[in-house]
């Protein structure tokens, strides 16, 4: 399971649903050819809420969700397939704005975009920051064009795609607070032997180059 997170994650006509050959994104592909490659059977369904697809993956054998920051307070509940890529975590604001920051505690001075049950908000709130939180990064998009944030907390992969696909050109990077792999996080109790199989699947394609490949062709 996922969620609309454009591009790693996404239906091909950009709606919030959908199943199988319905859904795509580069993080979708590297998850649908690790499973090839594997021999191991799938099928994808997309949700609009992260929290629907988590609870999933928590409560279900082989049930799993992607694109998944792996963190201290989930590591428990999943057996872990990845990082299917790495990325960085990013402060967008639009060009020309007052907006100065240089360090965690400035972010503080402003209203700051990210959204539910998302590990960039969790990350942010630990650190005392308010998050203003949308039901999904999508929405931030909008929400920074009508000035009800003055920046977004966003993945330096899906931000700019986001941005760019909502007309706002004039967005720039203010701040990189962070890095982090992107995961497929299975349920605890699935198989062993499945987990190393789609492991050593994903392995073999980063040594061959098939991931940057990949994220090549939806950058």
């Amino acid at each position: 399971m996922t969620e609309p997170f454009p591009p790693l994650n996404m239906t091909v006509t950009y709606s919030t649903f959908g199943k199988n050959d319905k859904v795509t994104g580069f993080a979708t592909e590297i998850v649908r050819e690790m499973f090839n490659r594997a021999n191991v059977d799938m099928e994808l369904t997309l949700y609009s809420s992260w929290d629907r697809g988590y609870q999933k993956a928590v409560k279900k054998t082989n049930y799993g969700i992607y694109s998944a920051f792996r963190t201290p307070e989930r590591e428990k509940d999943f057996k872990w397939v990845g990082p299917l890529f790495k990325e960085e975590w990013i402060l967008l604001a639009p060009k020309g704005s007052s907006i100065k920051v240089t360090s965690l505690q400035d972010m503080k001075k402003y209203r700051i975009g990210s959204y539910e049950n998302d590990a960039i908000s969790e990350f942010l709130e630990k650190k005392g920051i308010k998050v203003e939180k949308a039901q999904n990064d999508v929405v931030n998009a909008t929400k920074i064009k009508l000035n009800k944030i003055d920046a977004w907390a966003t993945s330096s992969l899906s931000g700019p795609f986001i941005a760019k696909r909502h007309k706002l050109e004039d967005l720039v990077v203010v701040y990189t607070f962070n890095s982090s792999g992107l995961w497929l996080a299975m349920n605890k109790f699935t198989d062993d032997d499945t987990i190393n199989q789609l492991n050593t699947s994903l392995k073999r394609m980063e040594q061959n180059g098939s991931i940057e490949k990949i994220i090549n062709s939806y950058l």
